[in-house]
Formats: C-alpha cells, structure tokens, sequence
C-alpha cells in the first residue's frame, strides 16, 4: 500500500503545519530586552524554515503530475501505435515561490541563529535537493522530447523505459531527501515556536491541535503502512483510535476564555469539530477493514484527506 505518494502526504503534512507560526511570531510581546532578543531569534529560524517550507510545498504538485505522466506514458509505450496511446499526457507546471523573505533571508544562506551545525547542515541539503531536482527536470524533458520525436518507433521503446525508471528513481529520492530536511525543520522550527509562544495566550490551544495532529499521522501512517493485513494490527489500530478519541474530548473542552479573548474561538472549535468528523471516518473505516481483512489505497486516501482539513484549519486559527 506504501507507495511513492506516501512521500508526498508526508511533507505536506510535516511542512504545513510548521509554516503558520511566522505571523504570530511577528505579533508576540517578549517583555525584556534578553526576552525579546530570544524570541526575534527564534523569529528568523522560523522565517528561514518557512522558506524550505514553501519551495518543497511548491514542487509537490509537479512532482506528482510528473509521475502521473510517467504511468501514461509507460502504458503509450506498450502499444504506441493505437490511436490513443498518449492521451491524457497533461505538461507538468511548476509554481515557483520565492527563495528570499521579506526580511532579506535567502534559503541558500541559513541565518546565523541556527548554529554552526544546522547552518552546514542546510547548506548541504538544499544543494542537494536543488541538484536532485535539476535531475529531475532535466530526465523528464529528455523523455518529453523522445515523445515529440517518436523515438520510440527506432528502438522499440527501449529508451523510453529506461528514462521512466530514471525519472521515478530520481522522484523517490527527492523525496527521500525532502522527509529527512523536513523532520530536521520540524525539530527546529518547533523548539523555535516553543519560545515564540512562551508568553502567548493561544499556547495551550495550539500545542493540543500540534499534539493531535501528530498522534493523528502517525496512526494513519501506520494504517498505511501494515493495513493490507488488517487483522494482523487490528487491537493496536482500536487502542490507537480509542487514545485519539480521549485527546479530541478532552482538548475540545479546554477552557475558551483566552480563545475568546483573542477572537479565535470558532477556529478552534473548527479544528475540533473536523477532528470529531475524522474519528467518525476512521470508526466506519476501521469496522470495513475488519470485515474484508484489509485497508485499501482508497481508504488511506480518504483518512489522508481528512487530515488535510485538519492542517486547513489549524491556519485558520493561526491567521
């Protein structure tokens, strides 16, 4: 069931849920003047990651209508002679974003707030993940071309499959790459938020909706990842379901005082009414699975698109 679009939901997930705390770190009062140094420091970590973060969010749907094509095309090249053999071959387009804050603060230059070791860290991976993408773009034209050319028809699609297995080689490593930086900024950027938030009223509300979208995915990665054998995990998916179940009652309860104070009660209430909605989902999901033995692509999808509206609406609360 774990596929190469695993990767994508993952850095989605891992990404969106970091970039929001920029705006409210802008809005923090840190008191003192060593007080306020700190949480301007942490400020432009988090403006820096937030660049990482928008460059990998803004690849990720190219990346999979690339690979999309790539599954067309491989079905084209086993009968390239029917008349509809290529159809459906949509030219990928890629939103670019920008690689420099408003600040100045460039993703090729880690800001020095970070340290020496996450500094030389960064200044490692985004040239590799740059150079990976170049290799990317570059084999995908390449095999765009061999189409435009009809190449095929001289070597019997031979040169066209070995630009597939290079193009979705090159995609999974890029990936790969794009989960290990992204867990090294979600460490960062959350020790960052933590002092950001120090004196911040929404604290509470905000680290229960972090906890619980991280509890969240990791049960539906391990869905994803062992479900084909359902009744194998079966005790550990109920207990897992019935721990998220208790976390949703007891932080949609918190007390709102401060959320009305701050105008942001609705958001909140929101982010819990989808979590509610989710476990409904996941309750009727669970029972199927229990039935047939086993959970398809189709449900991982399902509870995958649910999650999305949890991270909808945790940036809502954070707007």
């Amino acid at each position: 069931m774990k596929s190469i679009f695993t990767y994508i939901s993952c850095c989605l997930i891992l990404l969106t849920v970091v970039s929001s705390c920029t705006s409210r770190a802008s809005k923090i009062d840190a008191g003192d003047g060593a007080s306020k140094g700190t949480a301007e420091s942490a400020s432009r970590i988090i403006e820096y990651t937030n660049l990482i973060v928008d460059m990998s969010n803004s690849h990720n749907t190219y990346l999979k209508s690339i690979l999309g094509n790539t599954d067309r095309i491989e079905s084209g090249l086993k009968n390239p002679d029917k008349r509809f053999a290529f159809v459906g071959i949509i030219p990928p387009h890629l939103f670019t974003t920008s690689i420099r804050s408003t600040s100045g603060i460039t993703i090729d230059k880690p800001v020095d707030e970070l340290g020496k070791d996450d500094q030389a860290y960064f200044m490692t991976e985004i040239a590799r993940y740059k150079l990976t993408f170049k290799k990317l773009n570059d084999s995908y034209q390449q095999l765009d071309d061999y189409l435009k050319a009809q190449d095929y028809k001289d070597d019997k699609s031979i040169k066209g499959y070995a630009l597939i297995d290079t193009v979705r080689n090159t995609a999974k490593n890029l990936y790969e790459q794009k989960v290990a930086m992204m867990k090294r900024v979600n460490v960062i950027a959350d020790a960052a938020e933590m002092v950001v938030l120090k004196s911040s009223p929404l604290k509470d509300y905000i680290l229960a909706m972090k906890t619980d979208m991280k509890n969240i995915r990791n049960f539906v990665d391990m869905l994803a990842n062992d479900g084909r054998n359902y009744t194998k995990i079966s005790a550990q998916a109920q207990a897992n379901y019935k721990a998220l179940e208790a976390s949703q009652a007891k932080n949609a309860a918190l007390n709102p005082d401060n959320a009305k104070k701050a105008n942001k009660e609705s958001e909140y209430k929101r982010f819990y009414d989808g979590f509610h909605e989710l476990l409904l989902h996941t309750k009727k999901t669970l029972r199927d699975a229990g039935e047939k033995g086993t959970l398809t692509a189709a449900d991982i999808e399902g509870l995958d698109r649910d999650y999305d509206g949890l991270i909808r609406n945790y940036n809502y609360f954070n707007q």
